[in-house]
């Protein structure tokens, strides 16, 4: 039996937020629901959620600012923007921060969920929808926060497994040390580039040192990156 998608609704309107998590329910999806995206962005169920369904206009962090904040930590993480705005000035500005799709209020909920299925049948599609990378035989499963190399498993604490990710996430391409401070630590004054070094090193030996390819290489003035080289 195929495994429930959960879905994250922030709406702060009662009505509305109710009337969505009855239709997403009645529609197969397993919903968790906010009323403003502080609550949503703090909740832990952000880190196992399929997609996001999200009102632009919240209190507090509006939906562009979450957006964008969800898109910088999980680029993986489709979310649907709902708006009563029907000036394409600001639904461009959505797509500029990450969203995935729009849908005007009021709207039918048959749209919306057609809308859905679709966002997640694509992210499905394309494994650079970024819920599984692969490097040679390293296998990084983003969703479920899993690492195999060959047939092991590796063991990484959090912080490793959002670093790999990160550099997964480049495709080959150098990530810059300020870019990881910015986005592992989120520019924490406290952490310098000696820590980056030291989780880099943290990293390699349990990825690389056991086997004979290496994976994680150094790019001397660019950064660090990820990549199956002979």
């Amino acid at each position: 039996m195929e495994k429930q998608k959960c879905i994250i609704v922030i709406e702060d309107e009662a009505a509305v937020q109710q009337n969505l998590v009855e239709n997403l329910i009645r529609n197969g999806f397993d919903v968790f629901a906010y009323f403003n995206a502080e609550q949503a962005l703090e909740s832990e169920i952000l880190n196992l959620a399929d997609a996001v369904i999200m009102d632009l206009r919240l209190p507090g962090i509006d939906g562009w600012q979450a957006t964008s904040i969800i898109k910088n930590n999980n680029s993986g993480l489709p979310v649907l923007m709902l708006t009563a705005y029907s000036d394409v000035h600001q639904r461009v500005q959505g797509f500029e921060t990450g969203a995935d799709d729009y849908i005007i209020k009021p709207f039918f909920m048959e749209e919306l969920i057609a809308r859905l299925k679709t966002i997640l049948r694509r992210y499905e599609m394309v494994p650079g929808g970024k819920r599984f990378y692969q490097a040679g035989d390293l296998h990084i499963d983003i969703k479920g926060k899993t690492v195999y190399r060959g047939k092991g498993v590796i063991r990484l604490s959090q912080t490793e497994f959002n670093l790999l990710a990160l550099l997964a996430d480049g495709n080959g391409l150098p990530v810059s040390k300020d870019t990881i401070l910015k986005k592992i630590w989120k520019g924490k004054y406290s952490v310098g580039e000696n820590t980056v070094e030291v989780y880099i090193n943290l990293l390699r030996s349990k990825i690389d040192k056991p086997y004979p390819v290496k994976l994680i290489h150094t790019k001397p003035g660019f950064g660090y990156y990820l990549a199956a080289e002979q």
